[in-house]
């Protein structure tokens, strides 16, 4: 029997599998470690970012997310340190020996420096590692990689105890150095204390997330000190200035500060800081202001000084108390001027009646019964036109100087309602005063002057209690 020919097995024959080498996962990261500090470097473009993107992913597919994560802590907080050792600790020691403009500027502009710096890596190192972010992070319950890179910061840079204090003490008492250099008259850096502020405004209290550690660190302090420099200031004012001069200076802070806050400090301390300077220089002193001597609130309306009233108005008026003060100031000097314009109608009345040859006196009269018609008209024309005149100053006031507040308006009208209703012969005044000028006085008047005239006669028969 003869043998079967040999035949070829089936299918074609496969070259050998190449085997990839497995990389270690501490390999892995320590290639990702390496680029984090080349972009602390700024050799961004020498980075592949694609393939970084890829070494974290295979790390977290590979249940080694906890290694990645954590190792980029590590590395964050040791560059941290290598920075705060070699670029501010020095600068920290020269400020707080020296407290210079010049040496608070070069520490808080390390400090502003290494912060821009590491926000801008941070930025690049979360690019990298999103799909950390997307997987691990989520599951894991952790904050994400650039919140994370933010809480280092915090705990390494301004929580790291450097000496007698932590360094973000530091840096609150060189940002409150420069605050009252500036108040003083010193030109500083303002974009270095903006960088400060936002830094602290964008960092989280480690105790409290819902506070920033601006509030907690710089905030507090910042209106402490303020409010200790204000009430000296005031207190040095009042006793040099007068009510116009210390207004226009109160005026002045406040715009300072309302700048100040707007410019470098974080938009939450403007309400908290005006609280200050008002208490300390409107609130504290607002009798004693309208009542300085030789320039005071009577004194201000005397002169009509419609500007300065307008300043006095505008610190005075968002304060309760204070307006308070305001308007009872206002109503007296009314009252006191109201007074005066009465008075002297009734004197002209007793000069009248004692006149034997001007008027002639009836057995059984009164002295005002026996004054002629035109005596009782002219007088009646000189009292009404006199309250009017100085209705219209105060009018005038109200619409230039007191932003026509409704609660000036009514001080104005209720102190003139008194006036008014003080003369018990105000409605036979008002009455004669009228008709003179219905027969006679409208004819030469303009159309806007007697416009005028009969709505300010209508107010004060309006002011008028008893209208029989």
């Amino acid at each position: 029997m003869s043998k079967p020919p040999n035949k070829r097995p089936g299918g074609r024959i496969l070259p050998a599998r190449r085997l990839i080498p497995q990389i270690e996962p501490q390999q892995q990261f320590d290639k990702i470690a390496l680029a984090i500090n080349e972009i602390y470097k700024h050799n961004v473009s020498q980075l592949s970012f694609e393939e970084y993107y890829r070494t974290a992913y295979n790390l977290v597919l590979s249940k080694n997310g906890s290694l990645l994560y954590n190792g980029v802590r590590t590395v964050l907080e040791t560059h941290m340190r290598e920075s705060l050792e070699r670029d501010i600790l020095q600068r920290a020691q020269t400020a707080d020996a020296n407290p210079t403009t010049e040496n608070n500027e070069a520490f808080l502009f390390s400090v502003r420096l290494l912060w821009s710096e590491h926000v801008t890596a941070m930025l690049m190192i979360k690019d990298i590692l999103m799909y950390v972010d997307n997987v691990y992070v989520k599951t894991a319950h952790l904050p994400s990689i650039y919140d994370m890179g933010m809480c280092v910061f915090r705990d390494t840079v301004l929580l790291a105890s450097t000496g007698s204090s932590g360094l973000g003490t530091r840096v609150a008492k060189a940002v409150l150095r420069q605050i009252s250099g500036e108040r003083n008259g010193e030109e500083i850096n303002r974009s270095t204390l903006q960088g400060i502020s936002n830094m602290l405004v964008e960092l989280r209290d480690t105790t409290s997330p819902m506070r920033t550690v601006y509030e907690v660190i710089l905030e507090p302090q910042l209106l402490t000190e303020s409010r200790v420099y204000y009430h000296d200031m005031a207190a040095l004012r009042i006793k040099t200035m007068g009510a116009s001069e210390y207004a226009r200076a109160a005026q002045a802070d406040l715009d300072a500060e309302t700048d100040r806050v707007q410019t470098y400090l974080a938009l939450t301390t403007a309400e908290l800081l005006r609280g200050v300077l008002q208490d300390e220089l409107v609130t504290a002193y607002a009798p004693d202001i309208l009542t300085i001597s030789d320039d005071g609130l009577t004194q201000m309306l005397d002169r009509r000084d419609i500007p300065a009233l307008g300043v006095l108005y505008n610190i005075y008026s968002p304060l309760p108390q204070p307006l308070s003060v305001l308007r009872s100031g206002v109503m007296n000097h009314i009252l006191a001027l109201g007074g005066q314009i009465t008075a002297s109608l009734q004197a002209s009345d007793s000069g009248e009646a004692k006149n034997g040859d001007t008027l002639q006196s009836k057995p059984g009269t009164t002295p005002e019964a026996s004054l002629g018609a035109a005596a009782k008209t002219a007088m009646a024309l000189r009292w009404v036109q006199d309250v009017l005149a100085l209705y219209d100053v105060y009018d005038e006031f109200f619409h230039k100087s007191f932003n026509e507040g409704s609660s000036m308006r009514s001080a104005i009208n209720d102190a003139f309602i008194e006036v008014i209703n003080a003369n018990n012969r105000a409605p036979e005044l008002l009455s004669l005063f009228m008709d003179d000028n219905l027969k006679n006085g409208l004819k030469r008047k303009a159309e806007q002057d007697v416009d005028h005239l009969l709505e300010r006669s209508v107010l004060m028969f309006r002011f008028l209690k008893n209208k029989d």
